[in-house]
């Protein structure tokens, strides 16, 4: 499940128009395109809603980035070529002050301010990595986002930290401290990220943010990407229609909870979408 829902409704009622709209369904498209082609770049930008000139401006800015990493390739290592291009030279560095920024979160506004959260950095390490020829791959540790540049045997690296080499050692030390020891070292951690597995992170950390700062129509446009990217499971769904029934957009909720009947009926989110649906035909709320 993406997050929790609002348990009630906040205000004015709203219209289903204020929660969605047909930019986000175009947005959402791209996603889905960008997903089914393995291009991060692309669902990326489609999830903070680039147009398509933003998209081209910022793909060239990645591509710029890589044609200064291939040159250092001439004189230094892999890793340390994308560390002097990415982190001296253009000076790509975590947020700690400001953690929780909408905009920590988006490959659009990290690529603007050099500014961001572990995984967009490395999204950002990982794309220009790819351009230029090396093997970056995203390593999701517990509660922290890393690369690993070189393929298997490569170098592991902090992009939120300047870019700073970790051993393996180090990586275990680091899990433990931000877990608080809860959470029990396995070599499973460093295995390289999927592509879906990577945007799944990404769209908990929003849903985390969007509702810390209860923000509806981001709240259900971050739920329906997960919906995207999980089309077969009933539960995202769910979610969204949660989202848009707690801040009384009522019209949209509806539409929402009959999609989960209607596509998933053997579920228990049809039967919870079901119910819900029996409540606003008691209260006499129109959804004919």
């Amino acid at each position: 499940m993406l997050g929790s829902t609002p348990e009630q409704s906040r205000g004015a009622p709203m219209q289903a128009p204020d929660l969605w709209s047909d930019t986000d369904r175009m947005a959402v498209a791209a996603f889905e395109v960008a997903v089914r082609h393995g291009d991060l770049a692309g669902a990326l930008l489609a999830l903070d809603g680039a147009t398509a000139q933003e998209a081209s401006a910022h793909r060239e800015a990645i591509s710029g980035y890589a044609a200064r990493v291939r040159t250092e390739l001439l004189a230094r290592d892999p890793v340390t070529s994308l560390g002097h291009v990415l982190v001296t030279e253009a000076g790509f560095a975590g947020n700690p002050d400001d953690y929780f920024a909408p905009g920590n979160s988006r490959l659009s506004d990290v690529l603007k301010t050099r500014r961001g959260m572990p995984i967009l950095l490395s999204a950002v390490w990982m794309l220009v990595g790819e351009q230029a020829g090396i093997i970056v791959e995203g390593i999701g540790l517990p509660g922290h986002f890393i690369v690993r540049v070189g393929g298997a045997t490569g170098v592991l690296a902090d992009p939120f930290n300047d870019g700073r080499m970790l051993s393996v050692t180090e990586c275990r030390q680091l899990v433990g401290k931000l877990s608080g020891g809860a959470v029990q070292w396995n070599e499973a951690f460093l295995q390289p990220i999927t592509l879906d597995g990577l945007l799944e992170r990404v769209l908990r950390n929003l849903a985390h943010i969007w509702q810390r700062l209860e923000v509806p129509e981001q709240m259900l446009r971050t739920a329906r990407f997960y919906a995207a990217l999980r089309p077969r499971e009933a539960e995202p769904r769910l979610v969204q229609a949660k989202i848009a029934d707690a801040f009384g957009a009522t019209p949209l909720a509806v539409m929402l909870y009959r999609a989960v009947v209607d596509g998933f009926p053997s579920s228990a989110a049809a039967e919870t979408a079901a119910s819900r649906l029996d409540e606003l035909r008691r209260a006499a709320v129109d959804i004919n």
